[in-house]
């Protein structure tokens, strides 16, 4: 039976410790579950993830998650700490402070965690003179490491030794933890992959930031794939809907076991999730402290559970870094990563996400100085501020009125700068008029040559026709004002589109079996988008004028020809040709004499009048 959400506290912590220091067995006696495996038992060292959990004392459900301790296996306990609210670091006091423990803990710090609770492990096998001077050391490292000193407690995972004074001291600290805002959406970096009869794929993880609901649909990256939640369980407790920060198994539909992997992310779909194959980050040291790591080098990140390689790439004068990844990842902006030695197990930098995806040369040297003065405490809304610096203009979702001035205008979800919006809407017009006359450009067209996004460029222009300066003509934009085709109606475009079908042929009214036709033809030309023959044939009007400059092409007030010249001019059989024609007397660019027709006006004297 599902059972209902309830509001309690939920987290998720994990062991960190150099190998065969009992952090499997210290999971054990603190959950009576053991998370090695049968193999793993057998050569007596945990090789992946393992997962547990335990209920305090008030009924909240705390995950575990075990990470393997040898060097070789760094990269899967850099996979285990990215969500983790807290980590027991966990250091044999029969053999004190080892290597790893210092690499797990630069790891873990690096990935953001600052609630550390050293926990000595073994303290049944030395005396109390060992045990204390074990516990100073281990104290002095985390001092040294972190420039904090954390909560500390000796334990004997094999005797049960201060086993449940552990439990209360990790209950406590978790009521303290402050999660900063991210306002990244649910999500979840996926750790393990595996079918199960009856419901199909299923991907486990740390849910962050959001909750998840079967039936949400949800995007799966770096794919961009659409898929949806079938099944949600935690801690072995089926679910109608999952809460930060929780240990949680999804079923997922529309997606089999072989398009997924460790490191790839499920998000909602409003997620800030970005996919990018370059990212600049912030370095966690000062420029002066990077000495002969500024050269150019190949590092191994670590950002949620993806893990690949890249080339790092310093940024003179500044604590930023450009990563070439070595294949697209899924991440966030002010997300923590970590860079690992390739083929090592030692940190050799931390830091945030502050930028992902390419960026044009000539801004990237107005990029660089923005990165580097951000606050030292990222917000969401120093992100909209970057682009507001960078481009002009911002998505605005989930910021507050007052988190803008008057400087600033919000249209339809963007936030622009007053600067931008008036020079933006300045280039539009002089583009449009340099490509000349009668001449469309599509929004994506358009987009390209002014380098702003589509969705933005969109209100501008919606803007710019509202105040009659521009028009849509066959889904592309013009100068000048006058109906706009996206205003038309659905049944009206469809028959402005067969008019253009028939091209020179004309739509004839009589024999289009269209309910309504003539009401929309009336209304279509009365707008301007076509012009009526006599017959009921109707042309565009772009086309009548096309046929117009075909028809008096070098020609000059007072200049008679006949049809036989306009027949070699356009085209047009006599059945067109006659129509077109009295309609050109109508709209008075001819006068009839006998065969003949007389020029009054022309084309290129009416642009010089205009």
């Amino acid at each position: 039976m599902n059972e209902p959400a309830t509001e309690t506290m939920r987290a998720v912590i994990g062991t960190a410790g150099h190998v065969d220091h009992g952090k499997t067995a210290l999971i054990k006696a603190l959950t009576g579950i053991t998370t090695a495996r049968a193999h793993e038992e057998a050569c007596g060292m945990t090789l992946d993830l393992g997962f547990a959990h335990f209920d305090d004392d008030e009924g909240n459900t705390i995950g575990v998650i075990d990470v393997p301790g040898h060097e070789r296996f760094i990269r899967n306990m850099v996979a285990g700490v990215w969500s983790l609210d807290l980590v027991l670091l966990v250091v044999a006091a029969d053999e004190g402070w080892m290597p790893m423990s210092t690499d797990h803990l630069n790891v873990a710090h690096a990935m953001g965690i600052r609630n550390i609770i050293l926990c000595i492990n073994k303290c049944d096998a030395v005396d109390a003179d060992t045990l204390s001077l074990v516990e100073e050391e281990a104290l002095e490292n985390c001092m040294e490491i972190t420039g904090e000193i954390p909560d500390s407690i000796c334990v004997s995972a094999l005797t049960g030794e201060n086993i449940a004074a552990l439990r209360k001291m990790i209950s406590r600290q978790l009521k303290g933890v402050e999660r900063k805002p991210l306002t990244h959406g649910g999500h979840l970096y996926i750790d393990r992959v595996f079918t199960v009869n009856g419901i199909g794929t299923v991907v486990t993880g740390s849910l962050a930031d959001g909750s998840l609901k079967i039936g949400d649909k949800l995007k799966l990256y770096p794919a961009g794939k659409d898929v949806q939640v079938r099944t949600l369980q935690s801690y072995h407790k089926n679910l109608n809907e999952a809460f930060p920060v929780s240990r949680v198994a999804v079923g997922l539909k529309g997606v089999s076991r072989k398009e997924l992997e460790r490191g790839h992310c499920i998000t909602s779909r409003d997620s800030a999730c970005s996919v990018a194959d370059q990212l600049f980050v912030r370095l966690d040291i000062e420029p002066e402290a990077i000495h002969e790591n500024r050269k150019n080098r190949e590092v191994e990140v670590a950002i949620g559970t993806w893990h690949g390689l890249a080339q790092l790439v310093h940024i003179r004068g500044t604590r930023l870094a450009r990563l070439k990844l070595s294949a697209p990842a899924p991440c966030f902006w002010s997300q923590s990563l970590a860079m690992i030695r390739h083929g090592g197990s030692d940190l050799i930098h931390s830091g945030q996400v502050v930028w992902s995806g390419d960026i044009a040369m000539h801004l990237r040297k107005r990029l660089h100085p923005l990165l580097d003065a951000l606050p030292e405490e990222l917000k969401p809304i120093d992100q909209v501020k970057l682009s507001l610096d960078l481009y002009g203009y911002a998505p605005a979702h989930d910021l507050n009125k007052d988190e803008w001035d008057s400087n600033y205008l919000l249209m339809e979800g963007w936030l622009l700068s007053k600067a931008f919006h008036e020079s933006t809407l300045t280039r539009i017009l002089d583009l449009l008029e340099k490509e000349g006359e009668g001449t469309a450009m599509t929004l994506a067209e358009m987009s390209t040559r002014l380098s702003v996004e589509a969705e933005v460029l969109e209100q501008l222009l919606q803007a710019l026709k509202s105040e009659g300066k521009v028009r849509m003509s066959k889904d592309a934009w013009m100068a000048g004002g006058g109906a706009s085709e996206d205003d038309l109606g659905a049944d009206a475009r469809a028959l402005l589109d067969l008019i253009r079908e028939a091209d020179r042929a004309g739509l004839e009214a009589g024999k289009a079996k269209i309910p309504g036709a003539q009401k929309s033809l009336r209304n279509l030309a009365r707008l301007g988008f076509i012009t009526a023959f006599e017959g009921k044939i109707y042309y565009t009007t772009e086309l009548y004028n096309k046929l117009v400059s075909e028809v008096l092409e070098g020609c000059k007030i007072g200049d008679r020809f006949s049809i036989p010249e306009v027949k070699e001019r356009t085209g047009l059989s006599r059945k067109y040709m006659i129509p077109l024609l009295n309609r050109m007397e109508l709209d008075g660019w001819v006068r009839r004499d006998e065969n003949e027709r007389i020029v009054l006006k022309t084309p290129d004297a009416e642009a010089i009048a205009a």
